[in-house]
């Protein structure tokens, strides 16, 4: 064989030596890629599993929460809605008291006007009786009209009476309308003491003040004991260890943070960062 034909058959063994080693190598990784995907895809269906679990468990959680919400909103506007009532009630009774409190002014005068005229026919009866002593010939005439007059005066007399006896029974209808009005602020006042007020509409909430820009605040969210949703048209009151600083209207939230921007619309103190802020005090 000649010298050229070995250096082809040795390169030929060369290349097939590495093709092999070639080969094996790619296998051996082929199957560790494989084996290593396949634990990917596992892992990944369990932690699937476990997702769908938690989203149904946060799910049920979620609607139970918007249903007792639901059951707070129907009761506060229930309460409010009999507040309302018993506010018009009260004006409706207010107003009536004061009409009749128009009518016995207009009766008093009217008696007084009756008993002026009762002294004016007094006094007429007097001077027709001097007048008959002093001409026999009047006499009769006069007596005529003393009799006129003292039928008037009964009249007048009956008139006032009865006048008077009006009047009593207005002063008994005006203290039974301000028993009613009485029984009617108590209930309200009942009402409030038992917590019905608007500020119930809201949910506890408490904070720290983290920034202050004029009568702009940013309130930091801390304490939510019922994990309820923060709205724009919220009230906090800002206070410290001095005492109470103002009032401020929520605007807009940051839900993923737990923060509220609010604006100050009452003011009695220098609000500044590091202030607490709570649903629960204020003029709310």
């Amino acid at each position: 064989m000649s010298p050229i034909g070995r250096v082809f058959i040795i390169l030929n063994l060369l290349l097939a030596g590495a093709f092999v080693g070639f080969s094996g190598t790619y296998l051996q990784k082929q199957h560790h890629w494989k084996t290593e995907q396949e634990k990917a895809v596992k892992a990944h269906d369990e932690a699937k599993k476990v997702w769908d679990a938690e989203q149904q468990r946060l799910n049920t959680a979620l609607s139970s929460s918007d249903n007792a919400k639901t059951a707070a909103e129907t009761t506060v506007n229930s309460q409010r809605n009999e507040i309302d009532r018993l506010k018009e009630e009260n004006q409706r009774l207010d107003l009536r008291a004061a009409q009749m409190e128009g009518d016995i002014k207009a009766l008093r005068t009217t008696a007084e006007a009756g008993n002026s005229e009762s002294k004016a026919a007094f006094a007429q009866s007097k001077a027709a009786y001097d007048m008959a002593i002093a001409a026999e010939a009047a006499k009769n005439e006069a007596v005529r009209a003393k009799d006129a007059s003292d039928e008037e005066n009964r009249g007048l007399k009956n008139q006032i009476a009865a006048l008077n006896e009006t009047v009593t029974n207005k002063d008994l209808e005006i203290a039974g309308l301000g028993k009613v009005r009485g029984e009617l602020q108590l209930m309200v006042d009942v009402a409030r003491q038992m917590g019905f007020l608007e500020s119930m509409a809201q949910p506890k909430l408490a904070g720290t003040v983290s920034a202050v820009q004029g009568n702009l605040v940013t309130i930091s969210i801390s304490d939510n004991p019922d994990s309820a949703e923060i709205k724009p048209g919220y009230k906090f009151g800002i206070y410290d260890a001095s005492g109470y600083k103002g009032e401020a209207r929520v605007t807009d939230v940051d839900a993923t943070k737990n923060i509220a921007f609010a604006t100050m619309f009452v003011t009695t103190g220098n609000v500044k960062a590091g202030d607490s802020a709570s649903t629960r005090i204020g003029t709310n």
